[in-house]
């Protein structure tokens, strides 16, 4: 019985795989690099393997060869006005990190994936290609006694020419436009008693208009292991979202939507990240909301 469970999740697993390769003629980091995979490539030249989680956890012990990233410096700077279109504020940022164009970069957290696929998006959208995240958060890692250490990597610092992806971004104008050409599905990734306007974390609570509603949390299970294809495909139909739709996903300052981006992303979808979110929408005074499922727009 096993040999055939083993092979379905090959054949769910092989799609995305193809997906996430897209046109590229050299090999790259798969965007989903499971514990196995990684453990076999630690110490290869062209990998660098990023740890988001606070820094007193990657001293106690991280994956080897793991640099640490302050998750948190990265936030807040990318809040800054107009912080994502300053190309030198960036290249002073990734430099320590010693990326160049040909590395493979995956990061991982103990946050179900939540701190790690922002760092995914904000390196992406700077320009780095061969971006991926760990399927699965350090926790299990150790549960399942791979291999962890206290050193500290040195890493020379390399100039990263930062070319913003703004494909990849979307701005309020962009959703407004949205809105009137039926151009994207809107989708939230925030929870439901921020969906429905019951919890407010800006002037106003609510939703988007027409908005379809994926909370983040519900593609990744506990350990931060991503759902099968199947199971994600499943998720999308029934929150709405169709199988050829360009996607403009949000949360509340763009840490949950990149989760959803990448799911989106490496199913296929054309997906751009609304960054800002919903601090930016429901603190504007003129955005169109509706404050819970069924009820008219407010302006």
């Amino acid at each position: 019985m096993a040999r055939p469970m083993k092979a379905t999740r090959l054949m769910l697993l092989v799609p995305l795989a193809c997906l996430a390769a897209g046109p590229a003629k050299e090999p790259s980091a798969d965007r989903l690099l499971s514990f196995t995979a990684l453990e076999q490539r630690l110490g290869a030249p062209n990998l660098r393997v990023l740890d988001v989680r606070p820094r007193a956890d990657y001293d106690q012990g991280h994956i080897p060869g793991a640099l640490w990233v302050d998750a948190k410096a990265a936030q807040a700077l990318s809040k800054k006005p107009g912080a994502l279109s300053d190309r030198k504020v960036w290249e002073s940022w990734i430099a320590p990190l010693g990326i160049g164009p040909r590395t493979d970069v995956v990061l991982y957290d103990a946050n179900r994936q939540l701190d790690a696929a922002r760092l995914w998006w904000l390196l992406s959208y700077l320009g780095v290609e061969r971006a991926g995240l760990v399927n699965g958060g350090y926790p299990l890692w150790q549960k399942e006694n791979r291999p962890t250490t206290t050193d500290v990597p040195k890493v020379e610092p390399a100039s990263f020419p930062v070319q913003f992806r703004t494909e990849r971004h979307a701005a309020k104008d962009e959703i407004l436009a949205a809105l009137g050409d039926k151009s994207a599905v809107i989708v939230d990734a925030r929870s439901t008693p921020e969906h429905t306007g019951q919890e407010k974390r800006a002037k106003r609570g609510g939703h988007i208009p027409t908005a379809c509603h994926l909370e983040w949390s519900s593609l990744v299970d506990a350990d931060g292991r991503f759902l099968d294809e199947a199971a994600l495909r499943a998720k999308l139909a029934t929150a709405g979202v169709k199988p050829d739709a360009a996607i403009i996903t949000h949360c509340q300052s763009g840490g949950r939507s990149s989760v959803n981006a990448f799911v989106f992303e490496r199913l296929g979808l054309k997906t751009r990240n609304y960054y800002a979110g919903w601090s930016d929408w429901g603190n504007a005074e003129s955005t169109p909301i509706d404050r819970k499922p069924g009820t008219e727009s407010k302006k």
